[in-house]
């Protein structure tokens, strides 16, 4: 019984294998007739194709590089107009940020620090120090006129000046020079006039009186342009002339102008002659020749003191309301009555004593 069994499971064993068998042999043929045909269109397509082969889309490497290259690029599309973007946004905001210009407010006299007065507060400030005064003045009148030209060789137009004259006619900005070149009197001084209020320099001006611009002993090529428009108002016929080509002058005129003397480009905005400054007139009057010959030519034949006497006149010079008072008043009366000038004093002649 058990023989019969085991003959029964080894007869459908063998038919298994034999049918398994069959099929394999049957379906051999199919794949060789697929490799013909796909060896065939190959040769179909490479007949068509370009020299260049293409890679094939359906691998894997090229699938991944197809999906990194648009990753890839659209960042770099994001990032790039980020700049062009921010850029603007920045000059916006800086021009936003920046504080528009200080115009410039004019103080009136004894409102400024040192550095800023003028040489004519200097000079008057200066005689209000007796001491400090008087060692100025002597170093001066002790020095001869090579000495005082080689102490104001930093000032240009001071220096080429013939300083033959004595201090009492020296002039505010070869007092403020002169001062300047001695160190130590000089601090005493700008200490007293820092310390000071704006009215007790008053004070002290209007108790001294002003000696300034007595005589003006030096050439016209010498001169300062606020001394030479001083001369020039002081002929009302050539001032005149003078400012009627400045209002009158065309497009063309004031192009040349601008372009050969520079420094008044205020004409080319066709700026009122009031609006500008002393030095811009005084380079004006330097681009008319024949306006200037003529000034320079009355220049000459004037005395030193003569010129002073026309040049102090001219309503520009800095303490002009006070030069009245400062040069005709009287004393105000005893420093006692005047306590803010007696603290001054007090100050003035602490800080002259050498040590």
């Amino acid at each position: 019984m058990r023989a019969a069994v085991w003959t029964a499971v080894l007869w459908s064993l063998c038919a298994t294998g034999v049918a398994v068998a069959q099929e394999k042999t049957e379906a051999a043929p199919a794949p060789e007739a697929q490799a013909e045909a796909a060896a065939a269109e190959e040769k179909a397509t490479e007949a068509k194709a370009p020299a260049e082969p293409t890679p094939d889309e359906s691998s894997p490497s090229v699938q991944k590089a197809e999906e990194s290259t648009p990753a890839t690029a659209e960042p770099s599309k994001a990032v790039e107009p980020a700049p062009n973007a921010t850029e603007p946004v920045r000059a916006e905001t800086a021009e936003v940020e920046k504080p528009p210009p200080a115009k410039a407010t004019p103080q009136g006299p004894f409102q400024t620090s040192w550095q800023e007065a003028s040489p004519d507060e200097k000079a008057l400030f200066l005689e209000a120090f007796g001491e400090s005064s008087k060692l100025i003045q002597e170093r001066w009148d002790k020095a001869t006129s090579d000495e005082r030209r080689k102490i104001l060789r930093a000032h240009p137009l001071l220096g080429a000046r013939a300083m033959k004259h004595r201090w009492v006619s020296a002039t505010p900005e070869e007092r403020a020079a002169f001062l300047e070149a001695t160190p130590r009197t000089m601090q005493k001084v700008k200490e007293a006039w820092e310390n000071a209020t704006p009215e007790q320099r008053k004070m002290l001006a209007l108790e001294h009186p002003y000696f300034a611009r007595k005589a003006f002993h030096h050439a016209w090529t010498q001169a300062t342009p606020q001394e030479r428009i001083a001369f020039l108002v002081a002929n009302p016929a050539l001032h005149a002339e003078l400012k009627a080509r400045w209002a009158g002058a065309n497009a063309w005129q004031r192009q040349w102008y601008v372009k050969n003397y520079p420094g008044i480009e205020a004409l080319a905005g066709a700026r009122h002659w009031a609006e500008i400054t002393t030095e811009q007139r005084a380079i004006f009057l330097e681009a008319n020749p024949a306006i200037e010959d003529r000034v320079r030519e009355g220049w000459q034949k004037a005395q030193p003191e003569a010129r002073a006497t026309l040049a102090r006149k001219w309503q520009g010079w800095p303490l002009k309301a006070y030069q009245a008072r400062l040069e005709n008043a009287k004393p105000a009366g005893p420093v006692k009555n005047h306590p803010a000038a007696t603290t001054m004093k007090k100050t003035a002649k602490a800080g002259t004593r050498r040590p």
